[in-house]
């Protein structure tokens, strides 16, 4: 005879309203940072570059990420080991931002961990957890997080997210690439922005 409850457990409903979280998702290139033993790693597109070959890749890098590398490096020893950030550079898409209104270069949007085939784990898109990456507990001055739209109680249809939209883009006078939702951690994307141009969103790629 084996002891065992086979059947798992089932999760009770949720009566407290969980929270949708909406940002803005910015027109940039995805760019990660992370220290595996005890080297500071830097991941963009398909390639994973160390700090200490930043000279050897200058030509691979994105615009303006060597001289910002040189300038701002420092802050990535404060990295946990084991720990990723990841973001959007900026400046490499089709929108332009005004330096007034952004005026970093990175812009954070989760934290993780890293194993040790140089995969993400533990994604955390919370804002308030953005901090603990860091051994300072303190984000550093020349990074970013992504803007805030809205905090909803009801998970948005196309819409809602329209209206949203709308709404967010006259409150901040320019053009937006779309929105990404966040749900109990898992995100999704709203996509009104291609290539320059508005579009309809649509739930796959047209």
């Amino acid at each position: 005879m084996i002891k065992k409850e086979i059947y798992p457990k089932t999760e009770r409903v949720s009566c407290r309203g969980d929270k949708i979280y909406i940002t803005e998702k910015l027109d940039g290139s995805n760019l990660v940072f992370f220290k595996k033993n005890e080297e500071i790693y830097i991941a963009q597109r398909s390639n994973i570059f160390k700090i200490t070959e930043l000279e050897e890749v200058k030509d691979k890098l994105y615009k303006g990420l060597y001289q910002w590398l040189n300038d701002n490096k420092d802050f990535l020893n404060d990295l946990y080991e084991g720990s990723a950030i990841c973001g959007e550079w900026l400046g490499m898409g089709c929108l332009k931002y005004s330096v007034d209104e952004f005026d970093k270069r990175w812009y954070m949007f989760a934290k993780a961990n890293i194993d040790d085939d140089f995969n993400l784990y533990n994604l955390i898109y919370e804002h308030s957890l953005f901090i603990y990456p860091f051994q300072s507990q303190e984000l550093p001055k020349c990074i970013g997080i992504v803007p805030e739209v809205a905090e909803i109680n009801v998970l948005p249809n196309k819409e809602h997210l329209d209206s949203i939209y709308e709404k967010y883009c006259t409150k901040v006078n320019r053009n937006v690439e779309g929105f990404i939702v966040n749900y109990k951690n898992i995100i999704t994307k709203y996509v009104r922005m291609k290539n320059g141009k508005l579009k309809e969103h649509f739930d796959r790629e047209e």
